[in-house]
């Protein structure tokens, strides 16, 4: 294991990483008649399921930030009255909400 020695510093802590997901394989490529290159194969392996994995997240990530810009052009292309006359609104519809449990807690608070 000298050559990896002479590994350049930026790859070989990614190197050390490798050779130890294979080494989880040994009993299994131990019994290949090429062990050193069902080694390899089974690094492959462990290099595609994490690009697997990752393209999974990109696309998930990619998925919502369509969904997010579709959201903001929709609401873009509202004109800004539109926009404060939906505000007014929900503000008429909560301060509704919170006179109904002021005035049910006042009546609770009565009883006592």
């Amino acid at each position: 294991m000298e050559w990896r020695k002479n590994v350049d510093t930026i790859i070989k802590d990614y190197l050390d990483l490798q050779v130890k997901e294979a080494s989880k394989f040994k009993n299994a490529y131990l019994k290949s008649k090429n062990p050193a290159n069902a080694q390899l194969w089974i690094a492959i392996a462990n290099l595609s399921k994490h690009m697997f994995s990752l393209e999974l997240k990109i696309k998930y990530l990619e998925g919502t930030i369509k969904d997010l810009n579709e959201r903001l052009n929709k609401l873009s292309e509202k004109k800004p009255e539109d926009v404060l006359n939906e505000l007014e609104k929900e503000a008429k519809q909560s301060k509704k909400e919170v006179k109904k449990i002021k005035g049910s807690l006042r009546r609770t608070l009565k009883k006592f």
